[in-house]
């Protein structure tokens, strides 16, 4: 994979010229706000990269989409798809990728076990129950069909029935608690935990598999059994009891027919289509406030670097936001500026995601946008992904400079970047060649129409041109 760290670049575009400066106020202090990069990179996104100069010194780039676009949809993806590994963001875009599905953007997701790799609280993908987990008092972003994210505190309610008794799951993948149920899926192994005080039994379903929003009905397919260890069918489930729920187990026979039901509920009891669904903490920004967890981590309150998911009031705008840090040119920042910064960039409500060394942007044919602290990629647990559900397409029907604005000296050589995207406006080339350039009085165009030159003081419009497709930047020259 090609991967161009644009953040390394910071200082160097700082000292081409940065350009559309105004100012913000974070948590009492004034930041001169300096937009270095704004590009294209999928339908309906942009990526936009800042250096944001004051009581600390920050580089953002961060990620708008038009979630209204029809060729959108966002995905969450475990690690590898199963509970217990980590994996690169890029590594799980690139595992997923394919043919009709182009996934163009990610951003790490969940704090997790970096010794195991699970995550830390509840998962669903397409649907599918990954890992449930209520117990940990986590909020969580969730989306459905009609692609509006909610941030809130959430419970995955799981409801087995069978035999005149409803008993709610402890959890899904997650090892069993004593008094409770749990139920595996593929995504756990090939075989549930061994322990000597449960009951379980392995399930089929009938007409369709366990998903969020429905009652479904599966078959028992194995007589009660202790210890621990059975298999897991393909396609199936094992139901495991512990404790004073054992009864409940013990007591199906193969053959019986029992009902699960998934819904997913907002603190305070409402239903919400969530199809994706992964959790962070805690939302940074309610209605366009930031807020104050009385019970606030005190990792929270330290520069470090930080994710952040959000969207607009009426959510059909997300953003994906990345604060590098742990560096002299990028130190950190705590939450709450972090919501500050969410809420300059559009968001009316935004959620924190996993940090540190696991916060980074991917961008597909870029690579990763941020600068990761570790001082390259991290595996996670999982992310959150923007989706182009396109067929693949590499025709280049428009162009756009990678600079945003340039700043060269009298005398100085330019050779720009031109960026080629297909017509569902996915960034397919991050090097188009061939472009020829034309540019006013203040600069000559050398080296066969690809080179700008600067021969006088002033300013002067740079056109590329690529066949029928032209794009513009000012270019001023010292």
């Amino acid at each position: 994979m090609k991967k161009r760290f644009l953040g390394l670049l910071m200082c160097v575009a700082v000292a081409a010229g940065a350009v559309a400066q105004t100012q913000w106020t974070l948590q009492g202090n004034v930041y001169n706000v300096d937009t270095l990069n704004h590009i294209g990179i999928g339908p309906a996104t942009t990526l936009t990269s800042l250096r944001l100069t004051g009581a600390q010194n920050l580089n953002v780039f961060y990620t708008t989409t038009d979630l209204s676009n029809p060729y959108i949809s966002l995905k969450t993806l475990k690690a590898k798809d199963i509970i217990y590994a980590r994996q690169t963001v890029s590594g799980m875009a690139m595992d997923h990728d394919s043919d009709s599905a182009q996934y163009f953007l990610g951003v790490n997701g969940d704090f997790y076990n970096m010794r195991r790799g699970n995550s830390i609280s509840s998962q669903i993908s397409d649907g599918e129950l990954i890992f449930v987990d209520n117990g940990r008092g986590r909020t969580h972003w969730a989306v459905g069909a009609d692609r509006k994210p909610v941030m809130d505190f959430m419970d995955v309610s799981c409801v087995v029935s069978a035999r005149g008794k409803a008993v709610k799951l402890g959890g899904v993948n997650k090892v069993a608690q004593p008094h409770s149920l749990n139920l595996y899926t593929g995504r756990y192994g090939h075989v549930s935990d061994k322990c000597d005080s449960v009951a379980e039994v392995a399930l089929m379903p009938i007409d369709a598999p366990i998903s969020v929003g429905k009652t479904v009905k599966l078959r028992v397919a194995t007589a009660p059994s202790v210890g621990g260890e059975l298999a897991i069918p393909e396609g199936g489930y094992v139901l495991t009891a512990k404790g004073q729920e054992c009864d409940f187990v013990n007591a199906l026979q193969p053959g019986d027919e029992i009902d699960v039901s998934v819904t997913v509920n907002v603190t305070g009891g409402t239903n919400i289509s969530a199809n994706q669904l992964i959790s962070g903490y805690p939302v940074i920004l309610r209605n366009g406030v930031t807020t104050d967890p009385v019970d606030i981590l005190h990792h929270l309150n330290g520069l470090h670097p930080r994710t952040a998911v959000g969207n607009d009031s009426i959510g059909t705008k997300m953003v994906i936001l990345i604060v590098d840090g742990r560096s002299k040119v990028s130190q950190g920042c705590t939450t709450k500026v972090l919501a500050d910064i969410m809420r300059n960039v559009g968001c009316y409500e935004a959620m924190n995601l996993d940090g540190g060394g696991s916060s980074e942007l991917y961008v597909k044919n870029l690579g990763i946008c941020n600068v990761p602290s570790d001082g390259k990629e991290r595996t996670v647990a999982n992310g959150i992904f923007a989706v182009a559900n396109v067929p693949v397409d590499n025709e280049i029907v428009t162009i756009a400079f990678a600079d945003f604005r340039k700043t060269i000296a009298v005398g100085e050589d330019y050779v720009p970047r031109v960026y080629g995207y297909n017509k569902y406006g996915i960034l397919v080339d991050a090097d188009v060649k061939g472009v020829k350039l034309l540019c006013g009085k203040a600069g000559k165009i050398t080296a066969k129409g690809t080179t700008l030159r600067g021969t006088k003081q002033g300013s002067c419009t740079l056109t590329a041109r690529l066949g029928k497709s032209t794009a513009e930047i000012t270019v001023v020259v010292k």
